[in-house]
């Protein structure tokens, strides 16, 4: 399990760097810069939103792996063990994720003064 864990301390930093380079782009007015069609911020954002979905998708995989290798033991006390440490693990990972979701939340208000969930931006270029 000890690669799961690097996977997901791999994506939460990953997951936190995106979002700081979000709100950096706010904060620098980086508006709108031609990536398939939209803006560069909102590109990260919907990357960042991907990537918590699909670890955390993944994390619960992990919960019910664990859950179904403990239940199905039948009183092996190594096979319980590696349920247990699976469960835990897959926990410790979705408590990582819910940490990173924070975090990107918390950097992108402070930086931008705005939720960054919030992909739409209003420009007023007649100032």
């Amino acid at each position: 399990m000890n690669k799961m864990k690097k996977i997901l301390l791999w994506g939460s930093g990953t997951f936190a760097t995106l979002g700081a380079m979000t709100g950096v782009a706010g904060a620098v007015a980086i508006q709108k810069i031609p990536i398939f069609g939209g803006n560069w911020k909102e590109l990260v954002a919907q990357l960042i939103n991907w990537i918590l979905i699909i670890m955390g998708i993944v994390a619960v995989l992990f919960l019910i792996y664990g859950g179904v290798v403990y239940l199905t033991a039948g009183g092996d006390a190594e096979k319980a063990g590696k349920g247990r440490v699976v469960i835990t693990n897959a926990i410790i990972g979705i408590v990582i994720i819910a940490a990173s979701f924070a975090i990107y939340q918390f950097v992108g208000s402070t930086l931008t003064n705005q939720n960054p969930a919030d992909t739409e931006v209003n420009v007023d270029i007649t100032q």
